[in-house]
């Protein structure tokens, strides 16, 4: 099935945003063959109150959001000298796949887009007794990044109760216009951040034997304890917990590195401006949060990096291409991407849950990545999952449970104290 879309405008060809090309550097650097781990989607439940479910009328409704958003129907292409611009096509059609569960997502995640020729959303219906159950919605990454899905799906439940979402959002083309004139000042100051906060190279960098199996190991760690203390902590130096998370992870992987001053690069939303609250594209980049990593007592620890947390955070909103330059195509650095909603973060876990026993697990490995540590958070109130993938020529995989219940102790101890 197609979900047809008609905006009555021509198409226009443009210049990558900056968070665009952010995240079109990570996919292009671990190439066809791993770019498909870029992918992600959610699972959108049809509103009961909604006045019609039926397979027509939701693949309307997908048509509806798709011409509301230049970034769904936009493709990468490169010109002559190999550099990125982008397409967004005026009007088209989004294939839509009619499926027997929501398990199904996971395949259609599994299947890489083609960034100049397909458009870079995919949809599929799971459906029972004639009416739309659930829909789900497969992103790539260069036209969205986690916050702009959720405002589809916002936009696509609103759409299937009332015909179609209130206001006008600001545009992508609006943005890169934006990136052109009055936001490269910003992008200015960013860029001497980070160049004054450079540590003098890679922070993991000490090559060890090449290890059996894939190159990147990855673990995973459940642990309720870590996510109520998180939650104290946060109340207690007025910052929410994924702050909380990112330095204590910081902290332990300059300890790893034997390193007095720690680096990481948390993956922020850059969704300060009120103009940028409505816009759908792939907007979040990464900041740099720099933090002394001796302090054992993680209240002393963050005395200092709560500041250095807020700078980071400040100083994310720049011209990717330009940083690059001014950096020389430095190593990558330590990756945070907390996943949790903002609004769960820093609220008390509901009663009931929470409790359990911590869990380390091991995952399975990637042979391709872009960086050579990254952490992932991700989990409702009261049931914390952070994995950590660490390129195995610097982090030998055995150390993976080490730092993550290191980390975790950290956090419980803080809370404690």
């Amino acid at each position: 099935m197609r979900a047809q879309f008609h905006t009555g405008e021509q198409d226009w060809t443009g210049e990558l945003a900056w968070g665009q090309r952010s995240i079109w550097g990570a996919i292009t650097h671990v190439g066809p063959a791993a770019d498909r781990y870029f992918n992600f989607s959610r699972v959108v439940p049809v509103p009961r109150g909604a006045p019609a479910a039926d397979v027509a009328t939701v693949v309307r409704a997908l048509g509806v959001v798709v011409a509301r958003h230049d970034s769904l129907r936009t493709r990468v292409r490169r010109d002559a000298g190999g550099e990125p611009y982008q397409v967004v096509g005026g009007g088209g059609e989004i294939p839509v796949e009619i499926v027997e569960s929501a398990a199904e997502v996971e395949r259609l995640e599994g299947l890489r887009f083609e960034f100049a020729e397909d458009w870079p959303l995919r949809a599929a219906l799971v459906v029972a007794d004639d009416r739309v159950r659930e829909v789900l919605l497969v992103f790539c990454h260069v036209a969205a990044d986690g916050y702009a899905a959720d405002l589809v799906v916002r936009d696509l439940r609103l759409t299937l109760l009332r015909g179609a979402p209130p206001g006008e959002p600001e545009q992508l083309r609006d943005l890169v216009a934006a990136q052109s004139g009055p936001d490269v000042s910003r992008s200015e100051r960013a860029l001497d951040f980070w160049v004054a906060q450079s540590l003098g190279g890679p922070l993991l960098d000490r090559p060890l034997p090449a290890a059996e199996g894939p190159r990147y190991q990855r673990a995973v760690i459940f642990s309720p304890a870590m996510d109520r203390a998180s939650r104290v902590l946060a109340q207690r130096h007025g910052v929410n917990g994924s702050t909380i998370l990112l330095v204590a992870a910081c902290a332990l992987v300059g300890r790893a590195a034997g390193r007095p001053r720690s680096a990481m690069t948390p993956l922020v939303n850059n969704r300060f401006l009120a103009r940028h609250s409505e816009v759908v594209t792939s907007l979040a980049q990464l900041g740099l949060l720099v933090v002394d990593s001796g302090p054992a007592d993680f209240n002393e620890l963050m005395a200092g990096a709560r500041a250095a947390a807020l700078r980071a955070y400040r100083h994310a909103y720049y011209d990717q291409a330009a940083l690059n330059a001014r950096l020389g195509g430095g190593d990558p650095l330590c990756c945070f991407n907390d996943q949790r909603s903002a609004e769960t973060t820093g609220v008390p876990i509901p009663a009931g849950t929470g409790s359990g026993e911590t869990v380390v697990e091991p995952e399975s490995g990637l042979d391709e990545l872009n960086c050579r540590f990254c952490v992932h958070v991700t989990g409702d109130p009261g049931q914390l999952k952070i994995m950590v993938t660490a390129d195995t020529r610097y982090l030998r995989a055995g150390d993976l449970e080490t730092l993550l219940r290191g980390m975790e102790s950290l956090v419980v101890a803080g809370a404690a104290g």
